[in-house]
């Protein structure tokens, strides 16, 4: 009786720890993310589209530019929208500085990160 058990316990310890690390696969690679600025001066008023994808994140921005200004991001990728009010706020910030080199949201680096590089890739795409 106390092998069954001591195995049942065993047994759930693995699985948890085997969930941990499929649900933190990526997470270190994505919050060394290099976000760079993007010259707004150099891109035309337009749509642009910009992805980012690394294990369970995945990013898809759509970037509305203006008079060589940032004025609307939408993150079109519908397995995120659960993170709608996160997302907000990285869009709020990103509008408000011009660039997608934000300080990232409290308690959401790795998310933050990677809009982030969906936004940067985005933008990059329009550059002339």
């Amino acid at each position: 009786m106390i092998r069954i058990v001591l195995f049942g316990i065993s047994g759930f310890i693995a699985v948890m720890l085997i969930v941990s690390l499929i649900f933190s696969a990526g997470m270190g690679e994505i919050k060394k993310l290099a976000i760079r600025d993007v010259d707004l001066s150099r891109i035309s008023d337009g749509e642009y589209h910009g992805i980012y994808h690394k294990s369970r994140w995945t990013y898809d921005a759509r970037v509305t530019v203006k008079g060589h200004r940032i004025v609307e991001i939408a993150n079109t990728n519908k397995r995120m929208e659960m993170l709608k009010d996160m997302n907000s706020k990285i869009v709020f910030e990103i509008i408000k500085i011009q660039s997608p080199r934000i300080d990232v949201v409290s308690g959401a680096t790795v998310n933050t990160r990677a809009f982030q590089k969906a936004v940067q890739n985005a933008l990059e795409s329009g550059v002339k």
